[in-house]
C-alpha cells in the first residue's frame, strides 16, 4: 500500500478517534524525551477523512509532539477509501513487529477485530499471532479481560497482577473487585500468593456470606495494611497468615505446634517432619550422626527438652 507523506497541521489530527488504537496505557510520556531529542524518526500513519485525520497508528508520537509544542508533523497518509479493517491490520503489524503487546493490548487488539471478522476467524488466524493457542477459552479470556476497570488493566498491563486471578475477578461484585485490586496495588504480592489470598477469601466469602470487600475491610486485615514497620511483603505475607489462620484453624494450630517443636529440636541436629496436612497425629524424627558416641551425647539433651515440650500443653505432650 502507498502512503503520501505530508506535513500536517496537529490542530487537524482527530484526537479523540480511537478506533484503531491498539496501545495501553497511552505511550506518550515514554516517547516525549526521544522525539525533543531527535524528532519523530518513524511518521505517524493517517486516514484522512472528512476534513480531518484520523489515527491509523503512531498515536503516541503524535500526543508527544502535542505535548512538546510542535505544531506540525509529517505523516504517512491513506486515502478516505481506505477501509477500516485494512487501516486495523496496518496498526497491527507496525505495533507487533516493533515493539510487541501487553496482555491488555492483546485483548484489546481481540475487541478491535472483533467488530469486523467472526471469532472463528481471529481464533484461527489472530490468537497465534498473539502467542495464544486457537481454542476458544484462550478467545474468551481475552475477551473477559476488557471488562475490567482501568486499575486491573494498569496492574496487567505492568505484569503485576496474576492474569489466571483477573480472570477469576470478573465473576465477582464490583466492589469486591476493587476491593481485592486494591490489596495487589499495596502489597505486590508474588503472583503465587495472589492466588492463595483470593481463594482463601473465595472459600471465607461462601462460609460466612460475606463479600470480599467486607472480609479485606475488617480491622484485623486493616490493621496489617496500616502498619509503618512493615513492608509490603511482609504485610502481604501477615495478610495471607491472618486469613488462611481464619479458615482452617484446627490446622493451623497444628502447623504453628510443629514448627515450634521443630526450631526447638533443630537445635541438637533433629529435623521433624509430619504427614501432608497433617492428616496423621504421629511425627517422624531423622538424626543425622557421625558416630553413634554423639547419639550418646545429646541423648540427654534431647530428653529434656522432649520433657519440657511435654509440659507446655496437652497438644505437645501427645505429639512428644
Amino acid at each position: 500500500m502507498k502512503f503520501e507523506h505530508r506535513s500536517l497541521p496537529l490542530n487537524l489530527i482527530d484526537f479523540e478517534d480511537q478506533t484503531f488504537c491498539l496501545s495501553f496505557p497511552c505511550r506518550a510520556s515514554n516517547l516525549v524525551a526521544s522525539i525533543d531529542l531527535v524528532g519523530i524518526i518513524n511518521p505517524p500513519v493517517v486516514r484522512e477523512r472528512a476534513g480531518l485525520y484520523q489515527i491509523v497508528c503512531g498515536r503516541g508520537r503524535l500526543e508527544a509532539a502535542r505535548k512538546l509544542g510542535h505544531h506540525e508533523v509529517v505523516c504517512k497518509v491513506l486515502p478516505p477509501w481506505v477501509d477500516d479493517l485494512a487501516c486495523l491490520s496496518i496498526s497491527f503489524e507496525e505495533n507487533i513487529t516493533t515493539r510487541g503487546f501487553n496482555l491488555v493490548e492483546k485483548a484489546l487488539v481481540v475487541e478491535r477485530f472483533l467488530n469486523y471478522l467472526p471469532d472463528e476467524e481471529v481464533m484461527e488466524n489472530l490468537l497465534p499471532r498473539l502467542g495464544f493457542s486457537p481454542r476458544p477459552q484462550n478467545l474468551e479470556f481475552l475477551k473477559g479481560i476488557n471488562f475490567l476497570e482501568e486499575k486491573a488493566k494498569e496492574l496487567l498491563a505492568a505484569e503485576e497482577l496474576n492474569p489466571q486471578v483477573a480472570q477469576r475477578l470478573l465473576g465477582l461484585d464490583e466492589e469486591s473487585r476493587r476491593a481485592f485490586l486494591s490489596l495487589v496495588e499495596a502489597l505486590r504480592p508474588s503472583f503465587s500468593r495472589q492466588r492463595e489470598i483470593l481463594e482463601i477469601l473465595l472459600d471465607l466469602s461462601r462460609r460466612e456470606e460475606k463479600s470480599l470487600g467486607e472480609l479485606l475491610k475488617e480491622p484485623q486485615v486493616a490493621e496489617i495494611l496500616a502498619e509503618e514497620r512493615l513492608n509490603p511483603r511482609e504485610k502481604s505475607e501477615r495478610v495471607f497468615k491472618l486469613l488462611r489462620q481464619r479458615l482452617y484453624p484446627h490446622l493451623s494450630a497444628r502447623e504453628e505446634a510443629f514448627k515450634k517443636v521443630s526450631q526447638r529440636l533443630s537445635a541438637l541436629g533433629l529435623r521433624l517432619k509430619a504427614s501432608p496436612f497433617f492428616e496423621k497425629d504421629s511425627w517422624q524424627v531423622e538424626f543425622q550422626l557421625n558416630k553413634l558416641s554423639e547419639l550418646k551425647e545429646k541423648w540427654p539433651r534431647i530428653l529434656a527438652h522432649l520433657e519440657e515440650l511435654a509440659s507446655e500443653g496437652p497438644q505437645e505432650r501427645q505429639k512428644s
